[in-house]
């Protein structure tokens, strides 16, 4: 069923279906994600302070327009048995590729969705002729974030030191690993 295409779905697999968002995600997604103080550990931003702010995030950048006037869209991952936005994909526009980046939900992790998900994702954008590569990076020390992009089919190219600054560390500038999509 992989690539099946559901009513809104940008792409779906059996469990998960990719789509822009709808009113009744922000609650849950403010929720368990963008308001959460752990989910932003390893982010350049902070937590978001109140479910406004990410009212304002998915109203910009999830929807069919994000990619072609910002560079740069908001998916809600969502649980198809259920209809439960579990967390979110953002892509983001290169030349020629695009990079991809993820974020689960407190309550929905350690069921395989963030690989799922980015798998999904990144061979949706190659299908669909939106991208020549796919790539991601993520922080030296989140260790789940790297099993996630190795299950998903990507492959580790190589480490870049003071890649982004996380203000929950310190606001230092931290180091990343970089993946390229393989599968």
């Amino acid at each position: 069923m992989a690539g099946v295409k559901l009513p809104d779905m940008i792409a779906a697999s059996k469990r998960l279906g990719l789509r822009h968002h709808r009113p009744e995600d922000i609650a849950s997604i403010f929720e368990s994600y963008t308001g959460d103080l752990e989910s932003a550990k390893y982010l350049a931003r902070l937590p978001h302070i109140d479910i406004e702010q990410t009212e304002r995030m998915l109203r910009k950048l999830s929807t069919s327009q994000s990619l072609a006037l910002t560079g740069k869209c908001i998916w809600v991952i969502e649980a198809i048995t259920d209809g439960t936005a579990v967390g979110l994909i953002t892509v983001t526009r290169g030349d020629e590729s695009m990079a991809v980046h993820f974020g689960i939900g407190v309550p929905y992790r350690g069921r395989g969705y963030a690989a799922e998900a980015l798998e999904l994702a990144a061979k949706h954008l190659l299908s669909a002729g939106q991208a020549t590569s796919i790539s991601s990076f993520t922080d030296v020390e989140n260790v789940a974030a790297q099993a996630a992009l190795v299950k998903a089919g990507f492959v580790f190219t190589e480490r870049a030191n003071d890649f982004y600054q996380a203000p929950q560390l310190n606001g230092g500038y931290r180091g990343v690993f970089l993946y390229q999509f393989r599968a």
